[in-house]
């Protein structure tokens, strides 16, 4: 009888756990797909300018640039 109750008790612990998890996600606020893509867009198209990926490292400014050339013999 006690490895029922345990299991029981094991049920209904993991329910609490799920109805708190669902209530957290229930309450986040949610905006429209489209609303976040235009924001997402509008945000890469204002920092385009500062991302190195997109405008490069100058050679003077790069910290993994190599010091030495490589000489094969």
């Amino acid at each position: 009888m006690s490895g029922k109750m345990a299991s029981t008790t094991n049920n209904i612990a993991q329910a609490r756990r799920t109805v708190q998890q669902l209530r957290l996600e229930a309450s986040i606020e949610r905006i429209k797909v489209s609303k976040a893509s235009a924001d997402l867009m509008l945000y890469c198209e204002e920092h385009a300018k500062k991302d190195p990926l997109l405008m490069g490292i100058p050679a003077s400014e790069n910290p993994f640039k190599d010091k030495k050339t490589c000489v094969l013999l």
